[in-house]
């Protein structure tokens, strides 16, 4: 009766044992899982189309990749060289200190997702060297209805736009430059950004909420203007210049 009494002890033992390993091992693979989804979701080629956006001339769709413009200008390749530019964006803490040039670009990754991406440079007027870049996946893209709005944040959006709403999925940074990595890691979402490592990371999981419109009339120029409003997590803004106000891009 002792001997079967250890035997059950035993094997109690060892099946609690084999669960606590399982379970470690199931921890670990679905974090292996979730880092390798977001490593791989996080596009910054652009691919694939999102339809029906509201435009000059109708109904448009929204695919490649568009620049921001500052104070209408269409700077080549999206390359921000302008001093006062710079210094500003810098100052609203949008780009690292070290950053003499500087790109911030949309790009459609699929008809349900697109990458903001921001990409900060060291060099003078030729965007060559990299000294870090942020990026953010926005997936679940759904666009919802088209609005008129004779309030819509003055000159130069439009007064008209489509609603979307889009998730943060994924977050990738990289800090070259020891001032860049500094910049990622003073971000609340960030800690253990290395110099010289990209780092990938799940985003924060919120729904946001838009307006954004497109101008496909190329009677004035040669470009497609996108207008994209201030991303809320309570509700559609009213306008293009509610809260942070919003961007004008091109391609």
């Amino acid at each position: 009766k002792g001997d079967n009494m250890k035997k059950i002890i035993f094997w109690l033992v060892l099946i609690v044992g084999m669960v606590a390993l399982i379970g470690s091992c199931k921890k670990s693979d679905d974090s292996a899982a979730t880092t390798a989804a977001c490593s791989s979701s996080l596009s910054t080629t652009a691919s694939g189309t999102i339809t029906d956006m509201t435009s000059t001339m109708g109904v448009d769709n929204m695919t490649g990749t568009y620049s921001l413009s500052w104070y209408g200008a269409t700077p080549t390749a999206g390359c921000i060289d302008n001093g006062s530019a710079i210094s500003t964006l810098i100052g609203y803490t949008a780009a690292p200190s070290d950053t003499i040039n500087m790109k911030y670009q949309i790009i459609v990754t699929s008809s349900t997702s697109f990458t903001e991406l921001r990409t900060f440079y060291s060099d003078n007027n030729s965007c060559d060297t990299v000294s870090g870049y942020v990026a953010t996946s926005y997936t679940n893209v759904t666009v919802g209805d088209n609005i008129s709005n004779g309030d819509h944040g003055g000159s130069p959006y439009p007064d008209y736009g489509t609603k979307v709403s889009y998730k943060d999925t994924c977050f990738m940074a990289k800090g070259v430059t020891d001032t860049a990595t500094a910049f990622i890691n003073a971000m609340s979402t960030v800690s253990g950004a290395v110099a010289g490592t990209e780092l990938n990371q799940s985003g924060s999981g919120s729904t946001y909420y838009n307006i954004m419109a497109l101008n496909d009339n190329h009677s004035a120029d040669t470009y497609d203007w996108f207008y994209l409003g201030p991303k809320l997590t309570t509700g559609y803004p009213d306008n293009y210049s509610v809260g942070d106000g919003g961007d004008v891009m091109f391609q």
